[in-house]
């Protein structure tokens, strides 16, 4: 009553479920080594493992998908940048071409500009206002600036007296027949310009235009991303911001093909990390996936301990049935596979049982009948010869007492011989009564017979053959020569084997063959195993073989063995087909 009282409070029930789950726990701890705690750390494993793994390797892939789209948006702006570059420069290219192509334009070489033609003064006006050119400028041979005409662009006059002494310090390189000299960055913060020159066909002078850099830095406004700021790198390592002023700063570029020689467009991070899009909904990913981990063990715990349960009671017949008891009665309610594990322990016991019995009979018959075959022929003979003797010894007796004498030895010797003829007569197998029998049902009794201690030496059953094959045998002794071999196979085949039986029909004889993939034997072995009482087994009488031999010609048929050392055996069991099978 106490007892009961202290359960019903908070503390007694508390108490009590904390004694459960330590019962719980001990069931299913591995150090028992039991199979439904290691079924059930296995199968955590199986799936706590991928389910985490897979939302690593998820929020990796996330992240890593984030980084390539933003690589490939870089790429791709930088790609759009360089081709809108490559577009100015070449647009310019061929402005100069256009007008260095022009015919009157050699006269600059000896003409102030005020004093050129009207034609010609107009065309290099229309040029020289171009909204990305500050001015044209002439130079002779030794890069003197001979003449210049300032465009609307221009901001100061005396540009034009700058470009000639600069002209020597800035790099120069080619680009589709005219030649980039700069850029020119003035140290006060004015407008920085590069030139485009190409000479003037037949004449010593060339004629550039004088190009607006931040024309040119400009296209790049449309290169900003969300971490990225555009340069423009012009040789001599200089880098230009897109207002055209000079950027100083040491961080690592992604750089575009270049437009020209030494000028191309690049992009630098201002901050060392990417933004990562979705992240709350990342944190509720996560949280999904650690509440189902929850779940699975909650749910696998329980499993393991229902399934530990149920085992209890397999566990204690199998050991039953190593102690020799065979009569087993398994509950076995319901329709899965422990239910089914235990109706075929049931049926197991029952089988082994009257497989048992019917080897100890065998046994029994063969080991008498090698044994009074032994005694006929060590006893008989000599038995014989004494009568012989005494038969004649009384037939010269003249006295009549020791002629009865000799004549109650003579009667003796036949006791002797009439228990030895029953001796034999009951050991001696009873001759066949041959009926008409399918091998098909043979070999299914057989594989229902031997089938459970296949599955529980893990060896695999297979039976092949043809399903209409009839023979002309006693079924009784046919089923006692195939349950030998096939027993005789699963002894000899390890675990993961396989044992096939196999019918067909040969040259008028049907053929059912044992193979397993054993440990096999030599020649030698193979000559000597159907002898009696020959064996290599550990506690064997040797007369499986030899009865299965002597059953097989009393119904008229015969056994082959095939062996090789670590290659399995194959026994061939020949008997006569019915005699509507029979060619």
């Amino acid at each position: 009553m106490h007892s009961e009282a202290a359960s019903t409070t908070p503390a007694g029930r508390k108490r009590i479920l904390r004694v459960r789950w330590r019962e719980v726990l001990r069931e299913l701890s591995p150090r028992g080594a039991s199979l439904s705690a290691r079924y059930l750390v296995v199968s955590l494993l199986a799936a706590i493992v991928p389910l985490a793994a897979a939302v690593t390797l998820y929020d990796r892939y996330a992240a890593d998908l984030v980084l390539r789209l933003a690589d490939q948006r870089v790429e791709s702006t930088l790609a759009a940048t360089a081709s809108k570059l490559g577009d100015f420069l070449r647009n310019k290219a061929y402005q100069l071409d256009g007008l260095a192509d022009f015919p009157p334009l050699a006269q600059i070489a000896g003409t102030q500009v005020g004093d050129l033609d009207t034609r010609l003064l107009t065309r290099l006006q229309v040029e020289a206002d171009s909204p990305d050119v500050y001015g044209i400028l002439f130079f002779d041979r030794a890069d003197r600036v001979i003449a210049a005409l300032h465009g609307q662009s221009a901001i100061e006059p005396e540009l034009r007296d700058e470009a000639g002494p600069a002209l020597a310090a800035l790099p120069r390189v080619d680009f589709q027949g005219v030649e980039l000299i700069g850029p020119m960055l003035p140290p006060d913060g004015r407008p920085g310009w590069f030139l485009i020159r190409r000479a003037i066909a037949g004449q010593a002078i060339s004629v550039a235009l004088q190009v607006r850099l931040a024309s040119l830095s400009e296209l790049l406004s449309g290169a900003s991303l969300d971490v990225y700021r555009p340069l423009l790198h012009t040789p001599g390592g200089r880098l230009i911001e897109p207002v055209g002023t000079q950027w100083r700063g040491d961080l690592p570029l992604v750089r575009a093909p270049e437009t020209a020689p030494g000028w191309y467009a690049a992009l630098y991070r201002v901050s060392p990390q990417l933004p990562l899009p979705g992240t709350p909904a990342r944190y509720v990913f996560i949280a999904a996936a650690a509440l189902c981990g929850v779940l699975i063990v909650l749910i696998f715990v329980y499993l393991g301990v229902h399934m530990r349960r149920r085992l209890k009671p397999l566990v204690a017949a199998a050991e039953a049935v190593g102690r020799g008891e065979f009569a087993l009665d398994i509950p076995a309610g319901g329709e899965d596979e422990i239910a089914m594990l235990a109706r075929a322990l049931n049926r197991m016991s029952a089988q082994l049982r009257a497989l048992i019995r019917t080897r100890v009979e065998s046994e029994k018959r063969a080991v008498l009948g090698e044994f009074a075959a032994s005694v006929a022929h060590e006893v008989r003979n000599p038995l014989a010869t004494i009568k012989t003797c005494v038969q004649a010894l009384g037939s010269r007796e003249e006295d009549p007492a020791r002629r009865e004498m000799m004549q109650l030895v003579t009667e003796e010797i036949e006791r002797i011989n009439a228990v030895i003829e029953g001796l034999l007569g009951f050991a001696r197998p009873h001759d066949p009564e041959r009926t008409e029998v399918s091998a098909r049902e043979l070999l299914r009794r057989l594989a229902a017979l031997v089938g459970p201690m296949a599955e529980e030496a893990h060896v695999a059953l297979s039976v092949l053959g043809e399903p209409d094959l009839r023979l002309w045998v006693d079924a009784g002794q046919t089923q006692q020569i195939l349950m030998n071999l096939v027993l005789n196979a699963l002894q000899a085949t390890p675990e993961g084997g396989t044992i096939t039986l196999r019918a067909w029909r040969e040259a008028g004889f049907a053929c059912l063959t044992v193979s397993d993939t054993g440990h096999g034997m030599s020649d030698e072995v193979a000559h000597k195993v159907m002898e009696p009482f020959f064996t290599t087994k550990p506690g064997g009488t040797g007369l499986g073989l030899a009865v299965s031999r002597q059953l097989a010609e009393m119904n008229g048929g015969s056994i082959e063995i095939a062996s090789l050392p670590a290659s399995g055996t194959t026994v061939t069991l020949r008997l006569p087909l019915a005699r509507e099978e029979t060619p």
